[in-house]
């Protein structure tokens, strides 16, 4: 009896810690977010990219610059008939729909960064 009253006492404590723990509300503040950071796009709008000069390759889909057979956003090699757009303030070269996308979300040349003057 001198063991078992202090051993009620204990888990009949316990048990109503246990039940406050499951019924209070929670009152910590998270500083995880669950929302993604606002992103702004700052690329050039469309009557700007479609501005610039498109080339359609021919059989031998030689360009002025030797060597650039290969568009530096997706990696494929230029095929014949495809269609090029080049960036005017650097003569870069690139599929248009690769080039297309990436001018949409920024105003400058994927290859060296040079930013179109606006």
């Amino acid at each position: 009896m001198g063991l078992g009253i202090p051993l009620l006492l204990l888990t009949l404590y316990l048990g109503y810690r246990m039940y406050l723990n499951h019924h209070r509300p929670i009152t910590e503040v998270s500083t995880i977010t669950n929302r993604r950071p606002s992103t702004r796009i700052a690329g050039l709008d469309g009557a700007t990219i479609e501005s610039y000069p498109k080339t359609q390759l021919g059989e031998s889909w030689e360009l002025p610059v030797p060597n650039d057979n290969i568009c530096p956003i997706c990696l494929c090699e230029y095929q014949p008939k495809e269609v090029l757009r080049t960036i005017p303030e650097c003569n870069h070269y690139f599929h248009a729909n690769c080039v297309d996308e990436w001018l949409r979300r920024n105003a400058t040349c994927p290859l060296c960064r040079h930013l179109r003057e606006r």
